[in-house]
C-alpha cells in the first residue's frame, strides 16, 4: 500500500482501526494463490495488457510491512486476467525511472490498456505528488522533488503513449511527512487531474489516512485483489465493490476513492465463453427440420432427371443436405456413364451396387427424418446398413453414426469406427471427418492426433466445413500441433464462410480477442448473430453476454434476457449455470428482464425484484421444458 507521510507517527486510534481491519480483511495471499493455481491465466482479452507493480518496503527509516506483499498479491491478481506484469520490490529512483520509461515505451508499442499500481511512501509538496523510492535521504520537502519519482509525470508518461484506457492505482495514506516545512502544511495528496481514458484510483480519499493493516496485506490492496478476478465486472464495479468492502472491513473508517475520465467500457475478466471443441459432423442434428422438409419435397420433384444442372443447383442449395450426396452421385454417373461392356466382365459391377444401394439410401433418409419410437429407428438403421453393405458411402457414414450414438442400434463406438473407416477409404469427407474426431478423443480406437490431423485435413481439402473447423481448433489450442492463431482463424474463416456455426462462434471468440488478427467486435457480433441464426445456443449466450455489458452493441437488457432465455431452452449448459448458480453475474437489469419475460409467458407470478428465488428457479424450469 502507498503509504504519505514518512515519519509521523500515527494516532493511537488509527492503530485499533488498522489492526481490526485487517482481522476483517476477507482475502489473504493465500486465497488468491490458491485461485492461481485452481484457475489457468485466461486469455480475456488478445489487446495488450500491461502493468507496472512497484512495492516499496525497505525504507531506511520509517520501515513498512506491507508494500512489497501488497505489490505481489496484485501482481498474481493481474497475471491471473492477462496482464504482462514488470514488478519492482524495494526500488531505488533510478530503478523506479528507468522502469517508468520502459513502461511508456512499451506502451507506446502497444494499443492496450495500462496499469500502474504503486505501494509505498508518498507525498506532496506544492500541489504535486511525489512517489518515495526506497534509499531516497530526504531531510525536509525541499529535496522531495529531487529524490523522489514525480506521480504527474508518471501520468504523463501514460498519456503519452496514447493507450486505450490506463488506470493509475495508489494504495497510500496520502498524508504530508513535512508538516513542519515552509513549503507546504496541507494534508493529504494533491487532487490529480484524470487525462481522457484514465482511472485513478486510492486507496482513501482526500485528507484521509489510509491503513496499514497488521497482516500481510492492507484492506484495500485485499479487497482489490479479491475483485480484480470477478468474471463480467466492469472495472467501476470492482472499485465500488472495493470501496464497500474496505468500509466494512475498517468499520468505515477509510473511504477508498477514484478520479475517473474513462469514455468506455473495460473489464478485468469479461464474461466470455471458451471455443467449442471437435464433435463428430451432424452431432444432435436428427428429426424434420423445415430445411429438410423443403429438401425432401424438391428431391421427389428432381430425383428422376438426367438434368446435371438442376442436380448440381439442388446439391448447392442444400450444402448440408441428407439428399445431396445422392444428387452428387447422379452427377458423377451421368458425367461418366459406365461402359456397356461392364455385364461382360462382372455382373455385379460398383455401378451396378451402388445403383441398388440409392434407392435404400433414400428410403432410409426420408424415414429417417420422421422416425420416432425404437421399432422405426430400428428400421431406419437397418436400410442404412443394407445400403452400406453396398458399398454407398453416405449410407456408410450414416449406418456409422447410428452406432455411434446408439439410435436404432446398440451403441458400439468399435463397429462405428470401422463404418466411419470404411466410408473413410472411399474418400467421402464427413466419415474421414468423424473418423478424425474418434482418434483425437480416443473414442471406439487407440487416440491418435496424428491420424486425427491427416484425416481432419483430407476431410477439410475435400470441403467439409466440420473437419475445418476442427482443424482450427487444434490449431488455436496447440493440441497435437504448433499453436498457431493465424492458421487457425484461416481455417474457421473458410469454415465459417460455408456456413459451419461452430466456426461462426469460435471466429467470433477469436475476433473478440484479436486472437491471431485484429480485435474486431463489429465482426464478432455479425458472425455470433449468423451462428444464432443457425441455431448455435453458445452464439446465443455469448450475444447475452455483450448486451448485458455493452461490448460492441448498445448495452440492452432486454436483448441480453432474450438470448441469454434461448440458450438456456436449447440446453446449452454453461447458460443453465449462469442462470441457476451464477445469476449475479449478470446485471440487476437483465435480470429483472427475465423475470418480466416469464411473466408475460405465465410462467412466474412473483415481485419483479431481479433475485433468481424458487418461484423463478421454477418458472425458468418450466419455461426450458416448453410446460
Amino acid at each position: 500500500m502507498v503509504h504519505t507521510g514518512t515519519y509521523p507517527r500515527r494516532q493511537p486510534s488509527e492503530v485499533v482501526g488498522r489492526a481490526s481491519a485487517v482481522r476483517g480483511a476477507p482475502f489473504p495471499a493465500a486465497a488468491l494463490l490458491l485461485l492461481c493455481m485452481l484457475w489457468p491465466v485466461l486469455p480475456v482479452a488478445a489487446e495488450s495488457r500491461l502493468a507496472l507493480v512497484i512495492g516499496n518496503s525497505s525504507y531506511a527509516t520509517n520501515v513498512l510491512a506491507n508494500p512489497k506483499n501488497d505489490a505481489e498479491l496484485i501482481a498474481r491478481a493481474l497475471k491471473l486476467v492477462g496482464f504482462d506484469v514488470v514488478k519492482l520490490i524495494d526500488a531505488d529512483q533510478a530503478a523506479m525511472k528507468r522502469a517508468v520509461l520502459d513502461f511508456g515505451r512499451r506502451l507506446r508499442a502497444s494499443d492496450g490498456v495500462g496499469l500502474f499500481y504503486y505501494a509505498g511512501h508518498g507525498v506532496q509538496v506544492e500541489g504535486e505528488n511525489f512517489l518515495i523510492p526506497v534509499g531516497a535521504d530526504i531531510k525536509d520537502s525541499e529535496e522531495v522533488a529531487l529524490a523522489g519519482v514525480s506521480l504527474g509525470e508518471l501520468l504523463k508518461t501514460m498519456e503519452r503513449a496514447s493507450s486505450r484506457l490506463n488506470i493509475a492505482i495508489l494504495d497510500a495514506c496520502r498524508d504530508n511527512p513535512f508538516q513542519t516545512s515552509t513549503r507546504s502544511a496541507t494534508r493529504g495528496l494533491a487532487p490529480v487531474r484524470a487525462p481522457t481514458g484514465t482511472l485513478i484510483a486510492y486507496a482513501t480519499g482526500p485528507g484521509e489516512v489510509a491503513q496499514d493493516g497488521a497482516g500481510a496485506n492492507s484492506p484495500y490492496t485485499s479487497a482489490l485483489a479479491a475483485e480484480i478476478p470477478a468474471i463480467g465486472i466492469s472495472l467501476e464495479e470492482v472499485f465500488r465493490r472495493t470501496r464497500r468492502k474496505v468500509l466494512e472491513v475498517t468499520a468505515n473508517r477509510q473511504t477508498p476513492w477514484e478520479h475517473s475520465s474513462l469514455t468506455g467500457e473495460f473489464f478485468f475478466r469479461p464474461k466470455s465463453a471458451e471455443p467449442e471443441a471437435s464433435l463428430r459432423p451432424g452431432e444432435g442434428a436428427y428429426g424434420m427440420t423445415h430445411a429438410r422438409l423443403s429438401e425432401i419435397r424438391e428431391w421427389e420433384q428432381i430425383k428422376d432427371t438426367t438434368d446435371i444442372a438442376v442436380l448440381r443447383a439442388h446439391a448447392q442449395r442444400y450444402p448440408d443436405g441428407l439428399l445431396r450426396e445422392l444428387a452428387q452421385l447422379r452427377i458423377s454417373r451421368l458425367e461418366s456413364p459406365p461402359s456397356p461392356w461392364n455385364w461382360v466382365f462382372t455382373s455385379d459391377s460398383r455401378s451396378t451396387r451402388l445403383a441398388k444401394a440409392e434407392p435404400i439410401y433414400e428410403q432410409a433418409v426420408k424415414l429417417d427424418s420422421r422416425a420416432s419410437g425404437q421399432a422405426a429407428l430400428a428400421e431406419v438403421a437397418a436400410l442404412y446398413g443394407q445400403a452400406a453393405e453396398l458399398g454407398l458411402p453416405p449410407a456408410m457414414y450414416h449406418y456409422a453414426r447410428a452406432y455411434d450414438h446408439g439410435r436404432g442400434v446398440k451403441k458400439d463406438l468399435a463397429e462405428a469406427a470401422k463404418w466411419y473407416r470404411l466410408g473413410a477409404d472411399a474418400e467421402h469427407p464427413q466419415s474421414m471427418a468423424s473418423l478424425g474426431t474418434m482418434y483425437e478423443f480416443g473414442d471406439g480406437v487407440e487416440r491418435d492426433l496424428v491420424a486425427a490431423l491427416r484425416l481432419y485435413r483430407l476431410a477439410a481439402d475435400a470441403g467439409d466445413p466440420h473437419a475445418m473447423t476442427s482443424l482450427g481448433y487444434l490449431f488455436a489450442t496447440g493440441k497435437g500441433v504448433g499453436r498457431d492463431l493465424g492458421q487457425a482463424r484461416r481455417w474457421y474463416g473458410n469454415a465459417a464462410d460455408r456456413g459451419d456455426a461452430r466456426a461462426m462462434y469460435n471466429l467470433a471468440l477469436m475476433a473478440m480477442h484479436g486472437d491471431g488478427g485484429p480485435r474486431d467486435l463489429a465482426e464478432a457480433v455479425r458472425l455470433l448473430r449468423a451462428a444464432t441464426e443457425k441455431g448455435h445456443a453458445g452464439a446465443m449466450r455469448e450475444l447475452a453476454f455483450l448486451y448485458d455489458e455493452g461490448r460492441g452493441v448498445e448495452k440492452n437488457a432486454i436483448q441480453a434476457a432474450n438470448y441469454l432465455l434461448a440458450s438456456y431452452k436449447a440446453g446449452n449448459k454453461a447458460a443453465r449455470l449462469d442462470i441457476r448458480l451464477k445469476s449475479l453475474a449478470w446485471t440487476f437489469a437483465t435480470r429483472r428482464e427475465i423475470q418480466k419475460r416469464l411473466t408475460r409467458d405465465g410462467l412466474y407470478a412473483g415481485r419483479v425484484h431481479g433475485i433468481f428465488d424458487t418461484p423463478t428457479r421454477k418458472a425458468l424450469e418450466r419455461f426450458a421444458s416448453g410446460n
